[in-house]
């Protein structure tokens, strides 16, 4: 969803906030701007496409000035264009927004507002915020009783920044749903603004120096000018200033502003050698997998021993679970239900989040409600946890994000620890998920008795495979995948197979597919092929099946041999020495077979990923920010 991004210091605003615009574009955008506050005015600077169009604008005309916000838009209300794009103005000038959320009453608040003079230039719900602020302010004269009437008066979700004309080194930010983190950095002395690229730390007169303050929707945005960071609350504003940051709620209570270091690294939220973060997040996969088996194992009397985080949960009363997931984070979930059905024998539900927080579901003891969110900030995930706390529903988190909203709001965290997520489409969180979640069902078997040593150690030896087995996944299909994209890259449908725990991968694979490449693409269970997908078989149809070697198999070659008999282009993912698979198929992807049935799907996606990624780029596509999509989607 939209970016926001902050910035007061001694620096030169603009060239810190194109930075920051930069690390915030993975969540989409489809347009960007910037205001800077210099000599009594604000100065905007606005282009709608790619932030390379701000840049150049930047460049031509840049911008002095040493506190600014910055925007990159997801079109909800009015199209990309750069009369859309944010920042907003006031009709008088003197007032400038960016906001990320949607204002749910922003109708009757435009007719009002027009009415009493202010002119519109956008179609865009946000519009009405400086116009709002702008109204209050002169009426007041205080630019913070104006924000907070404005906040009374608006609906819906929403994170904001607004800076006034007269007020030039000071930005107010408004949370209410959407996340915004406020960063501190380096201490400076706010006599001397000018001097370019000051960085050390100094007093002047005895004074204590001003630090650089920054806000952003997400950590990343912050480096590397901030060493802490502070995560507003829903209902709070900031008010930062060369004197500091300042919180209180909406109602002007005063809040402790609450530092910590900053975790993220730079490092971390580069490319490195890679062309693309798809690439570079693929490639980390064995990594991601033993730091977190790393962090779920440990030594005890009898041998290694499985841990999960202090959930605060009595597992053992545990006998029903649901999970609330939306896209990618989904497909994890339906696997989850396997493992949990199969390990703990508990009932599961798999829940879609935006379905889930408009029913009125059924409350017993017992229940555990479990929210799988890459980012923590899934507004319908969000919803659906709040419905199931409501309901006295203990929550627990299942999280890359450990300091995210859904984190924040559960009982319990279950970590990822697979380092940040900057391409769209999901690959190494996926996988961090899926692993996560069949040792958390291992945990449950184990805190209802179910699980014998014997069997605890025959798991923990199939999981501490999985890293080199992946690493050996990945290189061994590469050549197989590259000839396979060569060959249908311009295909414009693929339909996917797979039974039991690889019907999840099908839907994975199907989506990565759509995701990055643009191709019609749909996941079905084999055995409901003949249902209807079968009528889509001809010779120009590629149909990827997965045939692990498991209780599906025979069936599963049943399945080729229909398409085979309607002439359609089959690719296999199986084992790389089963002859008779390769004889059946046009592309075998060879991918390793897991020392447990149950975690085969975490071997068999990985050449989905790379086969997504390779017909993308053949197409040319954007594989890191493709069309239309956000990587944290935080409205409805």
């Amino acid at each position: 969803m939209c970016g926001i991004a902050g910035y007061l210091g001694p620096k030169t605003a603009d060239s810190v906030l194109i930075v920051a615009l930069e690390r915030l574009k993975y969540r989409g955008y489809d347009s960007a701007g910037m205001a800077v506050m210099s000599e009594g005015e604000i100065h905007l600077r606005k282009a709608a496409g790619k932030l390379k169009h701000l840049a150049d604008k930047l460049e031509a005309q840049p911008l002095s000035g040493h506190c600014g916000i910055a925007h990159t838009r997801w079109a909800t209300h009015g199209p990309p264009t750069e009369a859309n794009s944010h920042p907003h103005l006031s009709t008088d000038g003197r007032v400038a927004v960016v906001h990320n959320g949607i204002i749910e009453n922003h109708e009757p608040l435009r007719r009002a507002l027009k009415d009493q003079g202010g002119i519109f230039v956008s179609e865009t719900d946000t519009e009405v915020i400086p116009q709002l602020i702008s109204t209050l302010y002169r009426a007041g004269g205080d630019p913070l009783a104006a924000v907070r009437a404005a906040v009374a008066r608006l609906e819906g979700s929403f994170a904001f920044a607004v800076v006034f004309a007269d007020q030039p080194r000071r930005i107010i930010a408004v949370r209410q749903g959407s996340p915004l983190i406020i960063g501190k950095g380096k201490a400076y002395d706010p006599a001397e603004p000018n001097r370019e690229g000051r960085t050390e730390v100094f007093t002047k007169g005895g004074s204590t120096a001003a630090r650089e303050l920054m806000i952003a929707s997400d950590a990343p945005a912050l480096l590397p000018h901030a060493q802490q960071v502070c995560f507003l609350e829903d209902g709070h504003l900031a008010d930062l200033s060369d004197a500091g940051v300042a919180i209180s709620t909406f109602a002007g209570v005063p809040v402790e502003a609450k530092f910590k270091p900053i975790e993220v690294t730079a490092e971390a939220v580069s490319k490195g050698s890679f062309d693309s973060f798809m690439a570079k997040e693929i490639a980390e996969q064995p990594t991601v997998l033993a730091r977190l088996l790393e962090s779920r194992l440990r030594t005890g009397a009898s041998g290694v021993e499985i841990v999960e985080p202090d959930l605060g949960l009595d597992l053992k009363a545990v006998n029903h679970v649901v999970f609330l997931a939306a896209g990618t984070s989904w497909h994890a979930a339906l696997l989850g239900k396997r493992f949990l059905e199969q390990l703990a024998r508990i009932h599961v539900e798999v829940d879609i989040s935006s379905e889930y927080r408009y029913r009125n579901p059924v409350a017993s003891g017992g229940t555990l409600v479990v929210a799988i969110s890459q980012s923590g900030e899934t507004a319908d995930t969000l919803a659906g946890l709040r419905l199931a706390r409501a309901k006295f529903i203990p929550v627990v988190a299942l999280v890359n994000v450990v300091t995210s909203t859904i984190a924040r709001e559960s009982n319990g965290v279950m970590p990822l620890l697979a380092g940040p997520e900057i391409g769209v489409a999901s690959t190494k969180a996926y996988t961090a998920q899926v692993l996560a979640l069949y040792l958390f069902a291992l945990q449950v078997a184990k805190a209802k008795g179910l699980l014998t040593p014997e069997a605890e150690q025959q798991a923990i030896a199939a999981a501490r495979a999985l890293p080199e087995q992946v690493a050996a996944t990945l290189r061994e299909t590469e050549e197989e995948v590259c000839e396979a994209a060569d060959l249908f890259a311009s295909a414009q449908a693929t339909v996917f197979l797979g039974r039991g725990g690889e019907h999840p991968t099908a839907l994975e694979g199907a989506l990565k597919l759509k995701e990055i490449a643009y191709v019609h693409a749909i996941g079905y269970p084999a055995g409901e092929f003949k249902h209807g997908p079968i009528a889509l078989v001809t010779s120009h149809l590629p149909v990827v099946c997965m045939v692990p070697k498991d209780a599906m198999y025979e069936k599963m070659l049943s399945n080729l041999q229909e398409v085979r008999a309607r002439s359609g282009r089959i690719i296999t993912v199986g084992q790389k020495d089963d002859q008779h698979l390769r004889d059946l198929s046009d592309h075998l992807f060879g991918v390793r077979q897991a020392h447990d049935d149950l975690l085969q799907p975490i071997l068999s996606v990985l050449p989905l990923q790379r086969y997504a990624y390779h017909v993308a780029r053949r197409r040319d596509c954007d594989v890191d920010q493709p069309r239309n999509l956000a990587k944290s989607v935080t409205v409805e």
